[in-house]
């Protein structure tokens, strides 16, 4: 089986599309750009990834600003066994951390997923770890268009059925928690 890696500007894409839309969109603000220009996320964060330092340098800046978690990630590859088959997947972690939720102290991790053969992108991810859970939770999750899934804040209320990785993912978020926590934020 032929398997690739995403490059760094595929991975710089499907964040700022993403998990840094939000930062993006703020970093942004005082361009004052029309709902037009900001609507698309894929859109925007191609646009302002391709941005000319000298040209446009006000989104260049954007977008290096909510790139820095990226500088810092962690990266594993998981293999995913299917029916018949087994896919490779890299896993991206910009940020891994210990966070507060009033007076709870958890594990926050944002995710990036890439299948190797056809370099899709499966998923991103915003993920907590509370006391009392089993497992990752996803607070957030993104649709391939970019647009949210899911958003709820970390250290919300969770009821109901608590939707999670698969397995190989989890495990290696585990294996990562181990080594301490660890921000580029």
């Amino acid at each position: 089986m032929d398997t690739m890696t995403p490059s760094v500007r595929t991975q710089q894409l499907w964040y700022l599309t993403t998990l840094g839309h939000e930062a993006l969109l703020r970093a942004l603000a005082p361009l004052k750009l029309p709902p037009s220009a900001t609507h698309d996320p894929l859109v925007l964060a191609g646009q302002c990834l391709n941005a000319d330092p000298i040209g446009h340098p006000e989104a260049h800046r954007a977008a290096e600003q909510v790139l820095a978690p990226m500088r810092g990630a962690l990266t594993f590859t998981a293999a995913i066994p299917d029916e018949d088959d087994v896919s490779e997947h890299t896993g991206v972690v910009p940020v891994l951390e210990r966070r507060q939720a009033g007076a709870v102290i958890g594990w926050y991790a944002e995710l990036l997923l890439f299948e190797h053969t056809a370099l899709l992108n499966k998923g991103a991810f915003r993920l907590s770890l509370m006391p009392g859970d089993r497992s990752w939770v996803v607070d957030s999750d993104f649709q391939p268009s970019g647009h949210p899934g899911t958003l709820r804040p970390f250290g919300s209320r969770r009821t109901g059925g608590k939707r999670t990785l698969l397995p190989p993912f989890l495990a290696e978020l585990d294996r990562l928690t181990g080594q301490g926590p660890r921000s580029a934020t």
